[in-house]
Formats: structure tokens, C-alpha cells, sequence
């Protein structure tokens, strides 16, 4: 009996694990540009969080930007990524909605920038 290890299993991330972080990553930018873009165009609430309370108003007005910059950038590479990895074996509504993402991320990265000036 012989037992052939194969290296290259061992070194490469399985295709399961590249889709849940890619969808992990882009999950998390889609929420952080949109908690970006409630700061900048929502109501002048109050946040809470873990028994800290403060007035959005209250809150630097850089943090509105660069949370849609940094969410959307974070969103549009993972998906961006993704699309590029799995465009020959995707059904094409997957990679509808990879190319919905990506383009939503970019948005928030433009609407950030302008944002900014």
C-alpha cells in the first residue's frame, strides 16, 4: 500500500472557504458604507452603543466619508475579486449580484470622495 501526499492540497485555500470570506469581507463593506451614508443623510439622531450614547451630529464630519470610502472600497475589491475568480463556472445571477455589489461599493467610495471636498 502507498500514501502520495499531494502539496499542492495543502497550500491552496478551497474554493468554499474563498467564497465565505469574499462574502464575509463584502458583507461587512456593505454595512460600513452604509452606516457611512445613514451619518451623512440621515436624521440627526443618537447612537448607542454598549451603553455609550452621543449625537450623530456631535460625531466628526470626516467619519460619514471615510466609513463610505473604506466600506465601499472594502466591498468592491472582495466582490470584485470574486467575479473575477468565478466569471467562467458562476451562474450568470451570481455574478449579477457580484457586479451589483461591486458597483454599489464604487458608488459609496464616489459619494465619499465628493464628500470629502
Amino acid at each position: 500500500m502507498t500514501h502520495a501526499v499531494h502539496p499542492e492540497s495543502t497550500t491552496r485555500m478551497s474554493d468554499t472557504a474563498r467564497h465565505w470570506i469574499t462574502a464575509l469581507l463584502s458583507v461587512v463593506g456593505v454595512v460600513v458604507a452604509a452606516f457611512g451614508t445613514w451619518m451623512a443623510y440621515g436624521d440627526d439622531a443618537t447612537l448607542s452603543i454598549f451603553n455609550w450614547t452621543w449625537s450623530v451630529a456631535d460625531v466628526s464630519e470626516l467619519w460619514a466619508p471615510w466609513l463610505m470610502i473604506g466600506g465601499g472600497l472594502l466591498a468592491s475589491i472582495s466582490m470584485g475579486w470574486e467575479t473575477f475568480r468565478s466569471r467562467t463556472g458562476a451562474e450568470p445571477w451570481v455574478l449579477a449580484l457580484e457586479g451589483l455589489v461591486l458597483i454599489a461599493g464604487l458608488t459609496a467610495v464616489v459619494v465619499g470622495v465628493v464628500l470629502l471636498f
